[in-house]
């Protein structure tokens, strides 16, 4: 079972805004160096939390959440504002503001029937 991923970022508090966009998600924690500098934003997804930490833009290939019918007007109205990257039957792909990719997926469920982005 996953507990955390941690995402290298040289500015923490910018992608944690991006972050607290996503559906489903809130702010954990914050931790400081002792300048008073951001060191990194823990943010909870369900039971998985990513850790945006101080340092080189480092990341997974691909971070893709789970798409939850209950969400569905959250997740389209968060779609779209972002870049769309791609997209398959179960997944879509856009970017965060470092450039890592993510998706929203559904998986086993076709995606294109619960979430219309027209």
């Amino acid at each position: 079972m996953i507990h955390h991923i941690a995402i290298g970022t040289p500015n923490p508090s910018h992608l944690a805004d991006f972050y607290l966009k996503i559906p489903g998600s809130h702010k954990l924690k914050e931790f400081h160096y002792e300048s008073g500098i951001l060191r990194s934003v823990w943010i909870q997804f369900g039971s998985i939390i990513v850790m945006l930490e101080d340092g080189e833009n480092k990341s997974p290939r691909a971070l893709v959440f789970s798409y939850q019918v209950i969400d569905q007007s959250k997740w389209t109205q968060f779609l779209k504002q972002s870049n769309i990257q791609g997209r398959t039957d179960y997944t879509i792909y856009f970017f965060d503001p470092d450039k890592n990719l993510l998706g929203v997926s559904s998986y086993p469920e076709k995606l294109e029937p619960l979430l219309e982005m027209s």
